[in-house]
């Protein structure tokens, strides 16, 4: 699973938790768990996005040669 599934994932039980008929001592410990476990993954999905290499910014032209007559 990636690590964006698994934060959607982890996201979606902080959202059902209040009717999923935990008691409200464990949901306390439970969301705060979750949050903790959300922090992580969003540490590590922006870890791993610096570690891909920048792509070369254009210059905002295209460097080729000109088209001729018969080209067009």
């Amino acid at each position: 699973m990636s690590l964006d599934a698994l934060i959607m994932l982890a996201g979606a039980l902080v959202a059902v938790m209040p009717f999923l008929g935990f008691p409200l001592s464990w949901q306390v410990w439970i969301i705060f768990l979750l949050g903790v476990i959300i922090i992580g993954l969003g540490i590590a999905v922006r870890r791993k996005g610096a570690q891909v290499p920048e792509r070369k910014q254009s210059r905002g032209y295209v460097e080729s040669a000109p088209r001729t007559d018969e080209e067009m």
